[in-house]
């Protein structure tokens, strides 16, 4: 083959290939063109002041490719605007995106936004759920996603609709939470036995001869026992809510006198870090002994006022014997 002819060869492949990597670069540059477009306007949004609509803008951003870039974005905007629901549920994707901090300014950085999640958090309620796998979720009448959902759901301080759903099972309940509570959501969506319920057999005499067991009361010594053990963990979980509540103030005063935490930073920044942390761990500590001292409570009402028998009691009817259990 000639060098004419293999030159003319040469070129040819060059243009075709040229060709066919334009073509994919502008496929693959679509959606990076929009989001360049859609973060431009906002910027101008953010100077313009309009920063409820560079959130939304944000959010838009966020559809086309969930970053940690745009999650912080969303998050920070929020929280400037006082959505906190939406603060909080991206401050927490943020965070969960952003690797750890290697220098003193990424650090700083990351602080901050674990402080502004802290104060979006005392601002809303966050929900949990406790349904079967696969049932769909919705707040509202706003969708939630499937379950497990995996993470928290932050509402506003209120009351709300919730609907579990999951093929023809269906359930909806009303939920109260405050600001700042933390709330487990649980909805059953079995459906209920259909069909009358056999009656219970009826009680037959003891056998000729034979005394039927009288019941036995309660022991006193274990109601006690219980009782003091109710208190005592209720006493406990009062005086770890006193602690908790009194590493809130010490919190919210270092807020107030850093400018609501925008300018907090340096041994400030550590006090209130540690101030919220200590918070958070008195109050984790009340939820346990408050729950102990319930469960202990309830059983111990259940020991005292429900009756006991012996044991077995062998029953005769007829030609027939039946064995008969009570408690």
């Amino acid at each position: 083959m000639s060098m004419t002819a293999l030159r003319a060869l040469s070129r040819g492949l060059i243009l075709a290939a040229s060709v066919f990597l334009a073509t994919a670069g502008r496929a693959d540059t679509g959606a990076s063109d929009a989001q360049r477009r859609l973060e431009r306007s906002a910027d101008r949004a953010v100077a313009e002041g309009q920063l409820a609509k560079a959130r939304d803008i944000w959010l838009q951003i966020w559809q086309l490719e969930p970053s940690e870039r745009a999650a912080c974005n969303v998050g920070q905007l929020a929280f400037r605007v006082a959505d906190m629901p939406r603060a909080a549920e991206f401050l927490a994707l943020c965070l969960e995106k952003t690797p750890a901090p290697a220098g003193d300014e990424a650090r700083e950085r990351y602080a901050s936004r674990a402080l502004d999640l802290a104060r979006a958090r005392q601002e809303v309620g966050a929900l949990t759920f406790a349904v079967p796998q696969g049932a769909q979720l919705s707040i509202d009448g706003h969708p939630a996603g499937r379950a497990p959902l995996g993470r928290e759901v932050f509402v506003a301080p209120g009351s709300h609709r919730i609907r579990a759903a999951l093929d023809t099972a269906a359930k909806e309940t009303a939920v109260d939470v405050r600001a700042g509570e933390a709330r487990l959501v649980v909805i059953d969506l079995a459906a209920p036995v259909s069909g009358r319920q056999a009656p219970a057999p009826p009680r037959l005499p003891a056998l000729a001869g034979q005394a039927a067991p009288a019941d036995e009361g309660p022991a006193a010594g274990l109601i006690l026992v219980g009782g003091v053990a109710t208190a005592g963990c209720v006493t406990l979980g009062a005086i770890f809510l006193t602690e908790s509540r009194g590493h809130e103030r010490t919190f919210d005063d270092l807020i107030a006198r850093n400018h609501g935490g925008y300018r907090i930073a340096g041994a400030e920044l550590q006090r209130a870090q540690n101030a919220y942390s200590a918070m958070e761990r008195a109050e984790e500590r009340a939820a346990v002994a408050l729950i102990a001292g319930a469960v202990l409570g309830a059983g111990t009402l259940i020991y005292a006022l429900f009756p006991r028998s012996r044991g077995p009691r062998l029953t005769a009817a007829g030609p027939g014997l039946g064995l008969e259990l009570t408690w």
